[in-house]
C-alpha cells in the first residue's frame, strides 16, 4: 500500500510530501519487500522503518462475551479495520449497522 499526503493537506510543507509505502511482511526482510513502493517515490530526504505485530483475538465470544478487535494491519485507510469493527457491531447487537445516508436529507433545504 502506497499512501502520500502534502502541503495541500496541512502536514507538509509546499513541495514536499508525507508518503507511507506498508505490506503484510513475508520475509525476515521487510525492508527488501516494500522497495518496489519505496522506488515509486523517487528522492527521498528521510525514511523510516518500523515493524509491528499483528495480533487477532483467539477467544470466542459467544462463550465470554468478549470481543476483541484484531490489530491494524498494512492498509493505509484502515479498510480492514472499519470491516472489522462493523462485523463486531453485528456481533454484539445481532444488527448490521446501516450507514447510509439520504444527501438530500442532510443537505439545507432550499428556499
Amino acid at each position: 500500500y502506497v499512501f502520500c499526503c502534502s502541503y495541500s493537506h496541512n502536514v507538509a510543507p509546499k513541495g514536499k510530501f508525507i508518503a507511507f509505502v506498508s505490506t503484510e511482511a513475508e520475509t525476515d526482510h521487510p525492508e527488501s519487500e516494500l522497495k518496489p513502493g519505496i522506488d515509486l517515490l523517487g528522492p527521498v530526504d528521510e525514511i523510516f522503518f518500523d515493524i509491528y505485530d499483528r495480533y487477532e483475538p483467539v477467544n470466542e465470544p459467544s462463550l465470554d462475551n468478549c470481543f476483541i478487535s484484531t490489530s491494524y494491519d498494512a492498509t493505509t485507510h484502515f479498510e480492514s479495520t472499519v470491516s472489522d469493527v462493523l462485523n463486531m457491531y453485528t456481533m454484539i447487537t445481532g444488527k448490521v449497522l446501516d450507514l447510509s445516508v439520504d444527501l438530500s436529507a442532510a443537505s439545507a433545504a432550499e428556499e
